[in-house]
């Protein structure tokens, strides 16, 4: 199953990606994020500690947990927002932290804490017009550096509004496929 959890607030991306991958008879699940009742993380610890695994907020985050940890790959859509995601992205990503291992380690020079959902593939999918590079750097090492820190295996990509069905339909082929 693919999760697709999509700022849609400039656009309907999200809802776009999940009907061309419907097409692959994949099945797919689709949140707005921007409509979702999502706290920001309050950074207790409890979540791997007191609560290990729960998160103590309750929310419209406690519908997508389970989805995030039974998927096969999870898309976050979005705004690119100063080289980086939106409010309403960056919340979930801060709260997905609940599905991660509580022991840190070291990987390639790095401190990693994983997550404990097994073979998840993460992708981000930004969305901005007249993108600057250094915008642009951001967002793919923003991409990058959440891959190494929960050491899954993903991709980032980045769209604008003269983007074409071609350009979704690839993206669709490396969710999909890969």
């Amino acid at each position: 199953m693919i999760v697709i959890i999509s700022d849609d607030s400039r656009g309907n991306w999200g809802m776009a990606l999940e009907e061309a991958i419907i097409h692959t008879e994949t099945q797919v699940v689709c949140f707005a994020a921007n409509t979702l009742d999502i706290k920001p993380c309050a950074a207790c610890g409890s979540c791997s500690g007191k609560t290990f695994g729960r998160c103590i907020i309750q929310d419209d985050m406690q519908q997508l947990l389970p989805k995030i940890a039974g998927c096969q790959s999870l898309v976050l859509v979005s705004p690119i927002v100063f080289g980086g995601v939106s409010y309403h992205i960056k919340k979930m990503i801060d709260r997905i932290s609940v599905l991660g291992d509580p022991r840190y380690h070291m990987k390639n020079g790095e401190l990693v804490k994983g997550i404990r959902v097994k073979n998840m593939n993460y992708y981000m999918v930004g969305i901005m017009d007249d993108l600057h590079e250094t915008e642009r750097s951001a967002f793919l090492f923003f991409h990058k550096e959440n891959c190494n820190i929960m050491n899954v295996k993903g991709q980032a990509f980045i769209l604008d509004s003269i983007s074409n069905k071609d350009s979704l339909e690839k993206i669709v082929q490396e969710i999909v496929y890969e």
